[in-house]
């Protein structure tokens, strides 16, 4: 059984390195790379799936949060059918 865990970060300093350029930097190469690995993946034509990054709140602090999502019907279809973004996170 699953247990809900809290972690709670005292030091600013760990903030500052989730929020920090790099980090930034890293965050959204992945999610560009999970984003190619899925239009290669969609057999159904097209190049549905998008990436982005940004500064977010999540976890209790700020940080660089990364996501790729589809905006097309044959995208979401790919997925729901094939796994062709589930398929591309590594």
């Amino acid at each position: 059984m699953a247990k809900d865990i809290e972690i709670e970060f005292f030091s600013s300093g760990f903030e500052q390195i989730l929020t920090s350029g790099g980090t930034m930097a890293a965050v959204q190469s992945v999610a560009y790379e999970i984003r190619d690995r899925a239009n290669a993946n969609n057999g159904r034509g097209g190049s549905g799936f998008y990436s982005g990054a940004r500064i977010g709140r999540a976890f209790g602090c700020n940080r660089a949060l990364g996501f790729v999502y589809t905006s097309d019907e044959k995208s979401a279809i790919a997925e729901a059918e094939d796994k062709a973004l589930s398929g591309a996170v590594m």
